[in-house]
């Protein structure tokens, strides 16, 4: 009786120790329809200064109305983000011309993040607490319109078209290793 019992939890120690599936992942989209960092890059491509209407613009997916993560700023938000100490120095001239007309200045910035987390390794390790690996891959696509009487005279983008980490966490005394703010409490500092 006792070898089947030694034999069962070899088994299932055996089988937890190579079946990463079992262990949980992550996925945090906050996008609409841009699948790839290339996919919204092009479409920002797309856009012409002094040309692009707004019409056209909320036709592309940057309609604040429609579409996730894209904020309207009013003329002192924008100042805010290209004069933040108020200086007046080193504003771009369409930006400038723009601000000078207040209310008829407004800002789209677009703000898509995708990010994938994956829990890699032993699966028995990570679910006793003694060791966690995780893989995070994703991108992120940050974009401002500046749009003067409905007109975008004015865009500029960053982001980052490819982010990955490799994240391993060792802890030698497993669940333990979790209580010691339930013994110590919370650090309260001054």
């Amino acid at each position: 009786m006792k070898w089947r019992l030694v034999i069962t939890y070899c088994a299932i120690a055996a089988f937890l120790s190579g079946c990463s599936f079992l262990l949980p992942s992550k996925k945090v989209e906050r996008n609409d329809h841009w699948q790839t960092f290339n996919s919204i890059q092009s479409v920002y491509d797309e856009v012409s200064p002094n040309k692009t209407t707004l019409p056209e613009l909320n036709h592309m997916g940057f309609d604040p109305y429609v579409a996730n993560n894209v904020k309207i700023e009013n003329y002192l938000d924008i100042r805010i983000r290209f004069d933040p100490l108020s200086t007046g120095k080193n504003i771009p001239e369409p930006v400038a011309e723009c601000l000078s007309l207040f209310k008829r200045c407004q800002a789209y910035v677009v703000d898509v993040d995708y990010e994938y987390e994956d829990r890699i390794g032993n699966a028995l390790l990570d679910l006793t607490g003694f060791r966690r690996e995780v893989l995070k891959e994703g991108w992120r696509f940050q974009a401002v319109f500046i749009i003067q009487d409905q007109l975008v005279v004015y865009k500029l983008w960053s982001g980052e078209p490819k982010r990955k980490a490799y994240i391993d966490e060792i802890r030698p005394l497993g669940p333990l290793q979790s209580l010691d703010n339930l013994i110590t409490g919370p650090a309260i500092s001054f």
